[in-house]
């Protein structure tokens, strides 16, 4: 393993302790829009350890997932936490 290969690997882990750390809050909460707060912060660990893994391993699609990852990303959880804070009212 080269040292960018054990960075990479260092970094993936620790976003996925802070994943693990996120979902256990999720399940110890109540209140939702901490619920809804929290999915989002899982959503995004998600993209960050994909976005790490594709360091090393180039795909052909890779960056097109990324892109769509990051729009999806950052319209829908913004009007889902808008229907949540408003409790559905438009």
């Amino acid at each position: 393993m080269t040292a960018f290969e054990i960075i990479c690997a260092i970094g993936i882990g620790m976003i996925f302790i802070a994943l693990l750390a996120t979902l256990v809050l999720i399940l110890r909460t109540r209140d939702f829009l901490t619920r809804a707060i929290l999915s989002d912060m899982i959503f995004y660990s998600m993209i960050a350890i994909y976005l790490i893994w594709v360091l090393n391993n180039p795909t052909s699609i890779a960056y097109e997932i990324a892109l769509l990852a990051a729009v999806l990303g950052g319209v829908l959880p913004t009007l889902s936490m808008a229907r949540i804070i408003s409790k559905g009212r438009r």
